[in-house]
């Protein structure tokens, strides 16, 4: 049992720094394509609103991909006989999220406000979680665990009913909460990092290996992404990391823990829902480089924004602190209540 948790280890680490080279190699040099063929956006948070390169999901895409090549190649090579990927498992969780990525990027290159309409970012997720349901019906997923009470059998409404919605909410919800530099990224970076550590005491090798690509392409996306950002993450890696956490939470069948676990984005949800999705995260900007919350409000960002000075980078940094606590008690209830 442990020679098979340090092999989970270590082709995990092997993926995650594949990922992670293959982004600090690309993305300086795509950033310089991207803003060439004038793919750029205002840095809203930023009183000159300087123009900063969009499309930051094209980096992220060829680096997640090609990690994963690499390491399959590398995987059947020298370990054929070592069949601890789940190839079913593998290509449903691929396929769905290269679906929701390339939704994500019709997105980015109509552009901000221009693109995809709020009904088509409902119904195209909706369409695009039939690989899930497919998966879960062949695999006989069928109840849903609630800590302290049990399994709760729901039989075919499991499939055809909560796996849609499910996906559809987790990734139109992320969507939801950004506008900030790093944001978006950093928060994703400690959610996936978690489920992670899920994936690792619950003997998932598959799901392991594809979060181990994820991660490291965040995290070198980060280093691009942060205050002062030289490219914006755009809807390609919004969308995938809401639908990554939802297929993750399927797949684990930890669908009330992971939903602890983007406790943030519920709550956006929530309070964009009373004020019916029309307002924004942002702020306004002052001369001190501190931001006011907008007074009509609308966004989790404004009601933390009422309660102290900030910057943007503080700000940031505040959402950080509030994701690593859940994180923090997401990963004790799971030992207490899971493992």
């Amino acid at each position: 049992m442990i020679e098979y948790l340090l092999f989970y280890f270590f082709m995990f680490l092997f993926v995650f720094l594949i990922s992670l080279f293959l982004m600090f190699k690309i993305t300086p040099k795509l950033i310089d394509i991207i803003k060439a063929n004038n793919f750029v956006g205002k840095d809203m948070n930023k009183l000159n609103t300087p123009l900063v390169a969009e499309l930051g999901g094209v980096p992220v895409l060829i680096a997640f991909v090609l990690s994963l090549l690499i390491f399959l190649l590398f995987y059947f090579i020298l370990f054929r006989g070592v069949m601890l990927l789940n190839i079913l498992e593998f290509l449903i969780i691929i396929v769905t999220l290269l679906f929701i990525i390339f939704l994500g990027l019709v997105d980015d290159i109509l552009g901000w406000k221009k693109g995809i309409s709020q009904i088509q970012h409902f119904l195209f997720p909706l369409l695009l979680s039939v690989p899930i349901i497919v998966y879960t019906i062949l695999v006989g997923y069928s109840s849903i665990y609630v800590p302290i009470f049990g399994v709760v059998s729901v039989g075919v409404i499991y499939s055809w009913l909560f796996v849609p919605i499910a996906l559809t909410a987790t990734t139109n919800s992320f969507n939801l909460l950004a506008g900030y530099n790093g944001l978006e990224t950093g928060l994703g970076i400690f959610i996936f990092l978690t489920i992670s550590i899920l994936a690792f005491f619950s003997n998932n090798f598959t799901l392991l290996i594809i979060l181990g690509a994820w991660l490291g392409a965040l995290v070198g996306f980060l280093k691009f992404n942060k205050y002062p950002a030289k490219i914006f993450p755009g809807d390609v890696i919004t969308l995938a990391n809401g639908a990554f956490a939802g297929i993750c939470a399927i797949i684990l069948k930890m669908e009330i823990l992971i939903a602890f676990l983007i406790l943030l984005y519920i709550i956006e949800f929530i309070i964009k829902a009373r004020h019916r999705f029309k307002t924004e995260c942002f702020g306004i900007i002052q001369k001190n480089k501190t931001i006011l919350p907008n007074p009509k409000g609308g966004s989790l960002i404004h009601l933390v924004l009422r309660r102290g000075k900030f910057t943007e980078k503080s700000l940031v940094n505040r959402f950080y602190i509030f994701q690593i606590i859940i994180s923090i008690f997401t990963i004790l209830f799971y030992f207490l209540f899971y493992f």
